[in-house]
This record gives structure tokens, C-alpha cells and sequence, in this order.
């Protein structure tokens, strides 16, 4: 009796965790998004933050001459997708791009001979 009441204990022991409620997965950090934009021999930084309790961050610079837009927002599969433009008086780009979210994560978006966008995730 004692070797069916100590199988039954270690049973339960063994199998106590298995049948508890599970912990929710542990959330992402934030996560800082560094933007580099290039165009015309000039350089304008950018940083947003991006977490799980706001997945999208924009920053956006106006003056009379020209106007920059940058979004940045946290997919549901892992990528940080990135919508950015650009207008001034003589011309305007747009562009929308996709890449890996981890820390680390470094791409360069743009035109060959037109404004080029570094980003990095950190």
C-alpha cells in the first residue's frame, strides 16, 4: 500500500506542472527604431520606440521647404514594416518596406541616386 501511495505522489509531483495553468509568454522588450534619412548631401536622425503595448511610432519633420513622414509599426509575424516619405517643391518619394524585427536588424531603403533611408533596430 505504501509503494501505491508513494507511486501516486510522485505521479502528482511529476505531473502537477503539466496540469496547471501556463504562465503567458514573456513579452518583448521595446524596442528602439534608429532612422538615417540621406538625400542631397544632407543627413536627418530619427529614433522611435516600438513595444508591445504600442506597436506603431511615427516622426514627421515640416518646414516650408520639404516635409518628412516616417511610420514604423510591429507586425503580428516578427517584422517591423516602414512606410516613409518625402516631398519638397520639386519632387516627392514614397516608399513601403518590410524586414526582420531583432535587435540588431539593419536595412537601407531608397533609390539608387535619390534619398536612401538607414534603418536600424536596437
Amino acid at each position: 500500500m505504501k509503494t501505491l501511495a508513494a507511486s501516486g505522489f510522485v505521479l502528482l509531483v511529476l505531473c502537477g506542472p503539466a496540469l496547471a495553468d501556463s504562465a503567458a509568454p514573456a513579452r518583448p522588450d521595446s524596442l528602439q527604431v534608429h532612422f538615417a534619412l540621406h538625400d542631397a548631401g544632407t543627413a536627418r536622425i530619427f529614433d522611435v520606440i516600438v513595444s508591445p503595448d504600442h506597436p506603431c511610432a511615427t516622426a514627421r519633420e515640416t518646414h516650408p521647404d520639404h516635409q518628412i513622414e516616417l511610420k514604423a509599426c510591429v507586425s503580428y509575424d516578427a517584422h517591423l514594416d516602414v512606410e516613409w516619405s518625402m516631398r519638397s517643391a520639386s519632387r516627392e518619394y514614397r516608399s513601403t518596406s518590410s524586414l526582420v524585427l531583432a535587435r540588431g536588424a539593419t536595412a537601407e531603403l531608397g533609390t539608387v541616386n535619390g534619398p536612401r533611408l538607414g534603418v536600424s533596430v536596437q
